[in-house]
């Protein structure tokens, strides 16, 4: 495992997007991803689906079972036994940087969430919030007996696009301090880890496919509703970045004159017209009521929107699913849903495969969870 002074070696090279060092030579990785996402696979299926020969299998796991990376699934204490990550070889941190809130979330080598925190403030600075971020994290690491070696990264999501491939973002004007500068290199000097960023809605895809319903599925799009909207593309369990980290820009595809963005800030002055007082956001999905007045003019409103962009979804990636995630109440997606209608021709009395559309699995701070999702996956999977 990484040791404090791995950790600030690694520091020197790993806290830009995309460019951790491997810890695991090419074999050993791809078993270590087998493992990750067929929980009780075998050794021999490991053998069938990698190609690798079952001698090397063997020896292989033998050595990841002696370091810890993995356990059995069902008990055994053998290594020719199913397999599964041992939850307790390493840990990652999430940090999601929202308009006026920060959440952090702790998660372990497994994909199981073991703690999320979600905190409003009034300041959101630079000092304010990694002030906050790191004092969460430091009482997650105590509740859970967490020693900071198994620490593998910190990921971060936030609100914005990458403007080069430099790693600076042009963020929500919420949030103008943290415009423009190296978002990763600054917290990991206030972390002293690894640090990753993506925009918050390729965070929250990442998530749902790790966390989510979207473990589901090898290939799916995710809209991200939330302030603004967005998504996030994954491709064989794998996000799609693009060239510059801005993939899945979804709302770039609804000109504003012609269509109203399925936002939650357009749900907002809508309920409120309606003399509906709601709370942030970020917690909607506690207190929502599909009855409330507004609602559906709200869903009247958007519907044009969410079925050009299924439409194009489906017709340029041809993908498993369609999730509705983000900070969107889960009760508001369930009745969006079955409107959406996505286009496709006919031919011989049939269309083309369709998607499902689905609602997202992780409904509790979706970018921090998804954001601790990378290093796991830049480092093993």
């Amino acid at each position: 495992m990484l040791t404090s002074k791995e950790n600030n070696t690694l520091l020197r090279g790993a806290f830009v997007l995309g460019k951790g060092e491997k810890l695991l030579q090419d074999n050993p990785r791809a078993i270590v991803r087998e493992i990750f996402w067929s929980h009780g696979v075998t050794q021999r299926e490991i053998s069938d689906r990698t190609k690798i020969p079952q001698q090397t299998v063997s020896r292989l796991v033998n050595s990841l079972f002696e370091d810890g990376l993995v356990r059995t699934s069902c008990g055994s204490g053998k290594a020719s036994s199913g397999l599964e990550p041992n939850p307790q070889y390493a840990y990652c941190y999430g940090l999601s940087i929202l308009l006026d809130a920060i959440a952090v979330a702790l998660m372990n080598f497994k994909g199981e969430v073991v703690a999320t925190a979600h905190v409003s403030l009034d300041d959101m600075g630079i000092s304010s919030v990694l002030n906050k971020a790191v004092k969460l994290a430091q009482d997650m690491a105590t509740e859970h007996g967490i020693n900071e070696e198994r620490v593998l990264g910190i990921g971060v999501g936030i609100s914005g696009f990458f403007s080069s491939s430099d790693g600076k973002m042009n963020t929500h004007h919420a949030i103008e301090e943290w415009a423009e500068i190296n978002i990763a290199e600054t917290v990991a000097e206030a972390f002293l880890l690894p640090t990753w960023v993506v925009n918050d809605g390729t965070g929250a895809a990442a998530g749902e496919g790790i966390a989510g319903v979207g473990r589901k599925y090898k290939n799916f799009v995710y809209f991200f509703v939330s302030s603004a909207f967005g998504g996030g593309l994954i491709n064989n369990g794998d996000m799609i970045r693009g060239t510059h980290g801005n993939a899945g820009e979804l709302g770039d595809m609804l000109p504003a004159k012609l269509y109203s963005h399925p936002n939650l800030k357009l749900l907002e002055r809508i309920l409120l017209k309606h003399g509906v007082d709601v709370p942030s956001m970020y917690r909607l999905n506690e207190v929502f009521d599909p009855e409330w007045p507004g609602v559906d003019e709200w869903i009247y409103k958007v519907q044009d929107s969410f079925d050009l962009v299924a439409t194009a979804s489906s017709a340029l990636l041809d993908s498993q699913a369609i999730i509705i995630g983000g900070h969107i109440p889960t009760k508001l997606a369930e009745k969006v849903i079955p409107r959406i209608d996505v286009y496709a021709q006919f031919r011989r009395g049939a269309k083309r495969p369709m998607p499902e559309i689905v609602c997202a699995g992780v409904t509790d701070c979706p970018v921090a969870v998804g954001a601790a999702t990378l290093p796991l996956r830049d480092w093993f999977l």
